[in-house]
């Protein structure tokens, strides 16, 4: 079970619902709204492989993220 979190504009609630696969992206960049569960695993996951990617093409110029 996936849920979406999204903080209310007073800053002091949250709504709850159920996420779908396309709350994985944009989640990625909100600063008001999160992922849990799967989805948010998966969500750090691509985070993770992401800055090894960068990382590697910094230093070695190769998108290899191994």
């Amino acid at each position: 079970m996936s849920k979406k979190i999204v903080l209310a504009a007073d800053g002091t609630t949250a709504t709850v619902s159920e996420a779908v696969i396309g709350d994985i992206l944009t989640t990625a960049i909100s600063t008001n709204e999160a992922v849990t569960g799967m989805y948010g695993l998966v969500q750090r996951a691509a985070f993770f492989v992401g800055g090894m990617v960068v990382q590697n093409k910094r230093k070695n110029g190769s998108y290899n993220p191994l």
